[in-house]
């Protein structure tokens, strides 16, 4: 009845549509997923791990479980044996005189040897090259990427770590500081920095 140049015509529009559609889809769950919500997103976690009490309340340096923030590129998360450098002792109990059920999962997973598979809270994307140990030596505060987490019974990412939130530090002036020595016939004139730290491109992506 039609020719098959309208046939293909018609074949070519509903394929446009559908493939629009499966594309639009695509997106808004990439777009909504929930690890890409820019702040706020607080997953459920294996053990209801408390940063209010152990960072807050009992002071724990964020080093002494993230061990290796002024080392390398990741801060890590514990292994099992540093939860138990204290929990082998410290065994909290509930008023019937069970142990409290994060503590007696983690204590189950100890005695498995399995380790407690944590849900990433706070990640930067892919094409991101980000040292932690860089930032910590430069006296960066953990809180001022990740928020007040002594304050938080449940982690949550307090800001999106996306690339405005990077220039918006890096692009900060320096602090003042002490007035440099007095010039001698030595002396190596240094170009003036205005930025707390590089913003060029290479800087985050490599």
């Amino acid at each position: 009845m039609f020719s098959k140049r309208f046939d293909q015509r018609v074949y070519l529009a509903l394929a446009t549509v559908v493939g629009s559609v499966v594309l639009g889809l695509a997106l808004g769950v990439f777009s909504l997923w929930p690890s890409r919500v820019e702040s706020g997103y607080t997953p459920s976690q294996p053990i209801p791990f408390s940063h209010e009490l152990h960072a807050g309340t009992l002071a724990i340096d964020c080093q002494y479980c993230h061990s290796n923030a002024s080392k390398g590129a990741h801060a890590t998360v514990p292994a099992l044996s540093t939860c138990m450098n204290c929990h082998s002792k410290v065994q909290t109990k509930t008023p019937a005189g069970d142990l409290k059920p994060g503590l007696a999962t983690l204590l189950q997973h100890w005695e498995r040897g399995e380790p407690v598979l944590w849900t990433k809270v706070n990640d930067v994307a892919d094409f991101v090259y980000f040292e932690h140990s860089r930032h910590v030596n430069s006296g960066l505060r953990c809180q001022e990427c990740h928020g007040p987490v002594e304050q938080m019974t449940h982690l949550r990412r307090e800001h999106a770590l996306k690339m405005a939130f990077c220039i918006d530090c890096h692009s900060q002036a320096p602090e003042a500081e002490a007035p440099a020595a007095a010039p001698t016939a030595d002396t190596v004139p240094q170009p003036a920095s205005g930025t707390r730290a590089p913003t060029t491109c290479t800087t985050c992506h490599r």
